[in-house]
């Protein structure tokens, strides 16, 4: 089966957290612009995801014993598996963020150890976390390319 893999950091983000490490000034700001987004959006993801599994977690109750009840537990189990993924990879772009913000060099790359290491592993599509992890994935997308999203507006000072 194919996996599903975390797309938030690729090779250029590293080669800019390399920058960042290095002390260019041009690719540190470039850095922590994306690693501000990055941290953002999969925050305001996550925080999507775990109020939308509290709220299927009230909905199980209610549909207890009734037809629903396997719909719901159903769509709970996405929800759960989202909502780990979008945990997961909201923790390894926090840390990403960290590296960028860091002063020592030495915290810079832990920092970015860390990272790599939070991020989720690749999950086989078609299952439930393979599912969610495309989805939420997907959202990613859409909000990271959407210019009107606030985490894309540029901030006064992305440098401190």
């Amino acid at each position: 089966m194919r996996k599903i893999e975390t797309t938030l950091l690729p090779a250029a983000a590293a080669a800019l957290l390399l920058l960042a490490a290095c002390g260019e000034d041009r690719g540190r700001v470039a850095a922590r612009q994306l690693a501000r987004r990055n941290s953002c959006i999969t925050s305001e993801l996550a925080l999507d995801a775990k109020e939308r599994l509290a709220s299927l977690d009230t909905a199980m109750a209610v549909a207890q014993g009734t037809p629903m009840e396997q719909v719901t537990t159903a769509g709970r189990a996405f929800a759960a598996a989202y909502r780990e993924w979008a945990d997961a990879v909201n923790r390894s772009a926090d840390y990403a963020d960290s590296a960028t913000h860091a002063r020592a060099r030495p915290d810079s790359l832990r920092f970015a150890r860390m990272s790599e290491q939070a991020r989720p592993r690749p999950v086989d599509r078609g299952t439930v976390a393979g599912n969610a992890a495309a989805r939420f994935n997907s959202d990613f997308t859409q909000a990271f390319n959407n210019p009107d999203h606030p985490c894309n507006k540029p901030q006064r000072r992305d440098n401190d």
